[in-house]
């Protein structure tokens, strides 16, 4: 398939989605999604580019000031984000160290020359495939989260992926029901103590804001990328 051709399919395939106006100066090279430009009903223009070293500050930004504390705890992918950076030289380091492998892309979403999202599909030479994005605080609830797991839901079909999965705390209500509409399904549920660190955070925060401990799993869902939505 070529490059032309692939951008035009990731072009029509975004311009299905409510929340997007239109979609335009779209660059795929070797599969891998560069550049989308997107007309959005709720902010108007964004960028989606893919992460570069040079993000490293502003990246930085976003994690540290433009996430609260839980989605930060609840976002770590290895390697960008757990541990937490210290600093944006750290960060920097981060991604130029990542940038020497060959199994994952990183996409971020640039508002006004802000960061306003990042999402990411990484291991995608191996079996165990998986994705995560954030959304900056301010801008939640804008259909920004489901444009940018599309995204990778494509970037995935442009590697002719058959499918992968997510893993995502149970009561994380809108999370489940973003992937879902993105068309993953539930398929198991994981045990600690792999995500002991996480749901321990969860109950300690239950604790501090005088809340009765709730029993958390984590879940993992699986899209199956023969079909499509």
């Amino acid at each position: 398939m070529t490059a032309l051709r692939n951008a035009e399919e990731l072009k029509c395939g975004l311009e299905t989605i409510p929340a997007v106006i239109s979609v335009s100066d779209v660059k795929v090279e070797a599969n891998i999604i560069k550049h989308i430009s997107v007309d959005t009903r709720a902010i108007g223009e964004v960028a989606v580019r893919r992460l570069d070293v040079n993000d490293a500050p502003a990246l930085y930004e976003f994690y540290t000031e433009g996430l609260s504390e839980k989605p930060r705890k609840l976002f770590a992918p290895y390697p960008l984000f757990h541990t937490p950076p210290d600093s944006a030289s750290e960060m920097t380091i981060r991604i130029a160290d990542w940038e020497k492998e060959s199994d994952w892309m990183a996409v971020i979403l640039v508002k006004d020359k802000r960061i306003i999202g990042f999402s990411m599909l990484k291991r995608f030479y191996t079996e165990n495939v998986t994705s995560g994005i954030a959304v900056r605080d301010e801008f939640l609830k804008k259909g920004l989260g489901f444009l940018l797991q599309r995204i990778i839901v494509e970037q995935a079909r442009l590697l002719n992926l058959k499918r992968f999965h997510v893993k995502i705390v149970s009561d994380n209500l809108a999370s489940l029901r973003l992937h879902e509409k993105c068309g993953f399904k539930q398929t198991r549920v994981l045990p600690p103590p792999i995500y002991e660190e996480i749901l321990e955070y969860l109950r300690d925060n239950d604790k501090k804001n005088g809340n009765e401990p709730v029993d958390r799993h984590i879940v993992e869902l699986v899209i199956d990328l023969d079909h499509r939505i």
